[in-house]
């Protein structure tokens, strides 16, 4: 119903923005048809529609209902001609209704109730009677919410001008300014950000409310935990983590906060993963972790990877049903202070699995994380980056592994067979240096929770040096052996052919090898263990697109390896249960404010 009542004081939820001023390809993200002419003004031409079913402009009342004390929205917007406005809403199904037509000029409002069954809201606006201007739309609610601000804490190692970028687009938005407390900038590389190009220009937009604080390579963890600290000590309501090689919406912000002011019980508010490298792909919509082998994944495949230039919300059901998290990603994650008092910061993880384990620490607690649709930012997706075999590969397990011991209970036991298989690939695929690492990465588990801190402080050299020793690295291009084109061999089909396959795989795996002096090269997408198990050397391309990876098969160091990674996991298997309550123990004082200040100042504990 459209209405007039002005005794009621509206606040925005959710602000429609467009495009302009952003780089080219995401204008289906925001509005189909129209051109923009500022960030809250659009000019539809005569006879055009422009539909507002898309990512940044519906929006979600599904995870409103589920999660806030807001029962009902109102749609304000002012046209500057007349033309047609339809108000549409899918259910959880995501079979569409029309709530709502009406032939407006001048500022127009709608209200309607929300409800558990809803999905999304969105208009569409069609200019029958020649050409208009929609501006300052946005979806609204009528209670006074809880007064809040944010830190906003970013983590940065020599990524100078990706940060330096990010404190530009978050000064981009002045609005930001009214909310925010300060921006923490916790600067852990080699080359500091104080001097790169730039910065002192971005710095200046922020003032007295820019904090650079350059420490130790500490990790993400370290990095965020920072961020963390330094949201206490300025009294704000959240911390806003966000990573530095990221390209933010701005409108982000403000929408993570409403929705955490009005949460009915204390929330953290994450925000989705859109691609960098293919800008409408939506590459993260919820994340949960299996409790069966303790592995993070999508909590609804259907929606990983959903191409939102091809995909609107009123032609995809999946969309509309409300997802339920265990975590969100800290590419931008914002975190109640309260929170942060109440269950410590994160653990001494260096990177991976801290955002996972905090979450579930979090839920244990009673405190939920949802991952709000429209809230989004641009990041590298996973499939760009080759973490399983460089250092990271150390940290994904052995963070994989103490969050088991922390949150699985008995079914925590699962995760050493499912990693095993892991190092199975790894080696049929002549990864060696992957399978080392992770084998170092258990017998520190082994060692017990006081192995953190000095891993913490070593940081990737260690890890690093192992995988070097095994000459698994990335070559650039000019240091390349000569190689002969190859197409790798296509996945089997189907349990039989992959039994066959992994048969033969095997069989090839006992004989000696004979390393071909011209590797075949193979694309990324090809090096899996039914191609390269069946070679005894190749050249496989670097998930970057610079370099490639040189494999020598080995069967010495393949049994080596292998009988490594067998009898430490009969090891854990056997102390599983000391080694639970040894880190549960521990765990509380680990993400302790007082043991983090102790982390920043540095310590004189030998690294290992």
């Amino acid at each position: 119903m459209s209405t007039t009542d002005t005794a009621r004081v509206w606040h925005a939820l959710q602000r429609v923005v467009f495009p302009f001023g952003l780089q080219a390809g995401r204008d289906e993200l925001y509005v189909r048809g129209g051109s923009a002419r500022s960030r809250t003004r659009l000019d539809v031409a005569a006879g055009e529609r422009a539909s507002f079913a898309t990512y940044f402009a519906a929006f979600p009342a599904a995870y409103w209902v589920a999660h806030t004390d807001v029962t009902g929205v109102r749609l304000r917007m002012r046209l500057d001609e007349s033309a047609d406005v339809i108000v549409h809403r899918t259910d959880q199904a995501g079979t569409v209704a029309t709530l709502a037509r009406a032939t407006v000029t001048g500022e127009w409002t709608f209200e309607t109730d929300i409800s558990p069954s809803d999905g999304w809201l969105w208009f569409e606006i069609v200019a029958t009677h020649g050409p208009t201007s929609v501006s300052d739309a946005q979806w609204e609610a009528w209670d006074a919410p809880r007064s809040a601000s944010a830190t906003i804490c970013i983590t940065t190692f020599n990524r100078e001008a990706d940060c330096v970028r990010l404190l530009q687009r978050l000064a981009s938005d002045p609005a930001l300014g009214d909310v925010v407390d300060a921006v923490v900038v916790a600067d852990q590389g080699s080359r500091r950000l104080a001097g790169a190009a730039g910065f002192d220009e971005a710095a200046a937009q922020w003032g007295s409310r820019l904090r650079l604080r350059e420490q130790p390579n500490l990790g993400g963890s370290g990095g965020f935990s920072r961020g963390m600290v330094e949201a206490l000590a300025e009294e704000s309501t959240y911390a806003l983590l966000l990573d530095d090689d990221v390209d933010l919406e701005p409108e982000s912000v403000h929408r993570m906060i409403a929705f955490a002011q009005r949460a009915t019980r204390q929330t953290i508010v994450g925000a989705q993963m859109l691609s960098l490298v293919d800008p409408t792909r939506l590459h993260s919509f919820g994340e949960r972790v299996d409790r069966s082998q303790f592995w993070w994944g999508p909590v609804d495949p259907a929606l990983a990877d959903i191409d939102l230039a091809k995909t609107t919300i009123d032609d995809a059901p999946a969309l509309s049903r409300r997802i339920d998290v265990d975590f969100n990603g800290w590419w931008m994650c914002l975190i109640p202070v309260e929170t942060i008092r109440q269950i410590g910061l994160s653990l001494p993880y260096f990177i991976k699995w801290d955002d996972a384990e905090f979450g579930l620490r979090a839920g244990a607690r009673g405190i939920p994380t949802v991952t709000l649709p429209g809230a989004a930012l641009w990041h590298m997706p996973w499939t760009a980056k080759d973490d399983g075999l460089d250092w990271q590969a150390y940290f994904q397990l052995r963070n994989r592994v103490v969050t088991a011991l922390l949150h699985g209970g008995r079914g925590g036991r699962r995760t050493l067979l499912a990693s095993f298989t892991q190092d199975l690939n790894h080696v049929l695929c002549a990864q060696y240096g992957s399978v080392a690492v992770r084998n170092l990465a258990l017998r520190d588990i082994l060692r017990g929770p006081g192995h953190l801190d000095p891993v913490l402080r070593a940081g990737p050299a260690r890890a690093a040096a192992v995988i070097a020793d095994l000459g698994q690295r990335v070559v650039a291009e000019h240091d390349l052996p000569a190689t002969v084109d190859a197409d790798g061999a296509g996945a089997p089909q189907g349990a039989a052919a992959a039994i066959a396959r992994l048969a033969r795989v095997l069989g090839h795996q006992l004989r000696r090898s004979h390393p071909p002096q011209r590797p075949p090269r193979l694309a990324r997408t090809d090096g899996k263990w039914w191609s390269l198990g069946m070679m005894d050397g190749a050249v496989v391309d670097a998930a970057a697109g610079t370099g490639a990876f040189v494999l020598r098969r080995s069967r010495s160091t393949a049994a080596r390896e292998t009988r490594a990674a067998i009898v430490l996991r009969v090891r854990m298997l056997w102390r599983w249960r000391a080694l639970t309550r040894g880190y549960r123990g521990a765990a509380p004082a680990a993400a302790s404010v007082a043991a983090w200040h102790r982390r920043f100042a540095g310590s004189d504990a030998p690294a290992p």
